[in-house]
């Protein structure tokens, strides 16, 4: 038993691999009624002008039974495979091999309107040709590769050209026609060539995202670990109230035994020691309470634009000397998605920028910038916030935040890690840099929030 040939089997191949770029939900949504009504209302409207209507009649000349007989096969192409794939959900091989057969008909009835037209409405219908084969050849790709719709404009051209070769206006299917099969072939060629960058672009942007999550979750695990040894300090802080509430009772008791004046100090001083604890405690369980809240609530979209602003206003009124200038990239971005919503991301945003103005305590920005826009790549939301003052050290940009580190003399650290782990809560990241100019450079990337 003979095996096919090769030819006809890379033939088979590059088909399928064709038939497999196509849209065939598009193709399906246009053999709708509505759709088909209205291609057979513009074909006849061709007719109509080009061969019957008063006044437009003369621009064209062309006579109305030939015009009537090169759009009826097409017309009965269109409908009866409407009619066919009514009830289907998909395009088979057969269909798309029964589909381009009606596209050439399309194209030999635009070529003989072309020849058998007067001039200068010849000119007209060979423009409308061409861009017609154009838009075909960008819907459905053709190359020198895939050449399966063009081998039906050619033969419709052909057929036109024999058919009105001694028409008025034969001869201008010499121009129109290699004119109508090169914008075809130009036009689909750029199309493949903007799916293969889309589809790199897309490739790309997986990759940067599943690099992200991953840096997400070596994140959220040392910030779970931290947040386990906060967490396992909580009964020895607990343990430390309650002993300091003791030596406070004593020290009172013991205050009762000594004379008047010493009695009233030590009364004075356990009556400020109570009441300091009895703060703490109050902090303690607010801070409790305040992350028990926050740990169980979903993220919330936040209005960026409105956030930037107003964190704007309020450390300009602060540090008036500061150049602060928002930038939104577009005018409205798209909403942020924060856990805790806006006065969560507000903190974060207000914690970096009053960094950014205080710098090291001893030299601060005067220009802070905030530009706000959607990455390009992973499709979420950044911000970007640099100054020109000091910068990081050199040995700081890759230590964690949580090492508490701060040049301030009054500092704590505790504005950088806050930020981070509210961020980092949120699935967002905080990336720190120095800019080329000097000055910090700080990126923070949100999810956004998609309609």
């Amino acid at each position: 038993m003979k095996s096919p040939p090769a030819s006809s089997c890379l033939g088979v191949t590059t088909f399928r691999r064709w038939m497999r770029a196509q849209d065939a939900g598009r193709l399906l949504a246009s053999l709708r009624v509505r759709s088909v009504a209205g291609f057979l209302l513009r074909g006849s409207a061709l007719v109509g002008a080009t061969a019957w209507a008063p006044g437009v009649h003369a621009f064209f000349a062309v006579p109305l039974t030939p015009a009537l007989a090169c759009f009826l096969p097409c017309a009965v192409h269109r409908v009866a495979f409407a009619f066919v794939h009514a009830r289907r959900g998909r395009v088979a091989a057969w269909g798309w091999l029964t589909w381009l057969p009606g596209l050439a008909l399309e194209h030999f009835f635009l070529a003989t309107l072309t020849a058998l037209a007067a001039l200068p409405g010849a000119f007209l219908l060979g423009v409308l040709l061409i861009g017609t084969s154009a838009v075909h050849g960008r819907r459905y790709r053709v190359t020198w590769r895939e050449p399966f719709l063009m081998v039906g404009t050619l033969g419709a051209l052909l057929g036109a050209a024999a058919l009105g070769w001694h028409a008025p206006n034969g001869r201008l299917l010499t121009l129109v026609g290699p004119a109508a099969v090169v914008a075809q072939l130009y036009v689909g060629s750029l199309a493949v060539r903007y799916d293969q960058a889309r589809a790199d672009a897309d490739r790309l942007r997986a990759a940067v995202h599943a690099q992200l999550v991953e840096q997400q979750e070596r994140d959220v695990g040392r910030l779970t670990q931290a947040m386990a040894e906060i967490l396992g300090h909580h009964q020895g802080m607990d343990q430390a109230l309650h002993e300091a509430g003791t030596a406070a009772d004593m020290l009172k008791a013991f205050g009762t035994q000594r004379g008047g004046l010493a009695r009233s100090g030590f009364d004075d001083q356990a009556r400020q020691l109570q009441d300091s604890l009895r703060q703490l405690q109050e902090m303690v369980r607010e801070v409790r309470a305040k992350s028990r809240r926050f740990a169980g609530t979903d993220p919330e979209a936040v209005d960026l634009g409105g956030v930037l602003e107003s964190v704007q206003a309020q450390v300009s009124l602060r540090f008036p000397d500061v150049d602060i200038h928002v930038e939104l990239e577009p005018p409205r971005p798209p909403r942020a998605l924060v856990r805790g919503g806006p006065l969560t991301l507000r903190r974060v945003v207000e914690n970096l920028v009053v960094n950014a103005c205080e710098g090291n305590g001893e030299q601060g920005a005067s220009r802070v910038f905030i530009r706000a826009r959607t990455e390009p790549l992973s499709g979420r939301l950044e911000v970007v916030i640099e100054d020109d003052g000091p910068g990081f050290p050199p040995e700081r940009l890759n230590a964690p935040a949580e090492e508490l580190y701060t040049t301030k003399s009054q500092g704590t650290g505790l504005g950088l890690y806050t930020s981070e782990c509210l961020l980092r809560a949120s699935g967002g990241l905080l990336h720190r840099h120095n800019g080329p100019g000097g000055g910090a450079l700080l990126r923070i990337l949100l999810p956004r929030e998609y309609p």
